[in-house]
């Protein structure tokens, strides 16, 4: 019984730590895109090179606005959709949080049932010793 109990303890922390690592992982995909977004160059999209609009990086630009050529700084600042930005942004703290937390939990459980193990190991070696 009390193996069985343990390890269904170790797989349930396992379990919680792939969880939280796997929330990790998808809020880490979150921040890459919209660093990327907010760092690379951009255009509107048009796929004809002449009537295409293009925009310098939001984060790294030369000059007063973050724009090239025709294409102005609310034409810029339209194009990268801020709402949507923040929304992704504020998704990716729930994911990162109850991520990290999951992980935790699993590791820490993980580790002490480790350390229980060697505790138990050790007390029985120091009776056997005793005897």
């Amino acid at each position: 019984m009390n193996e069985y109990f343990e390890q269904e303890f170790a797989a349930g922390a396992q379990k919680r730590r792939v969880w939280g690592g796997a929330l990790l992982l998808a809020a880490c995909v979150i921040w890459i895109v919209l660093a990327y977004q907010l760092m690379a160059p951009f255009s509107d999209g048009d796929d004809s090179y002449s009537n295409s609009r293009k925009c310098q990086s939001m984060l790294f630009y030369e000059g007063d606005d973050p724009t090239w050529a025709e294409a102005t700084w609310d034409d810029c600042r339209a194009e990268r959709r801020w709402p949507e930005m923040l929304g992704w942004l504020g998704l990716s703290v729930p994911l990162s949080v109850g991520g990290a937390v999951l992980y935790t939990s699993g590791s820490t459980s993980l580790r002490m049932r480790e350390y229980m193990a060697e505790h138990r190991i050790a007390a029985a070696k120091a009776a056997a010793d005793k005897d």
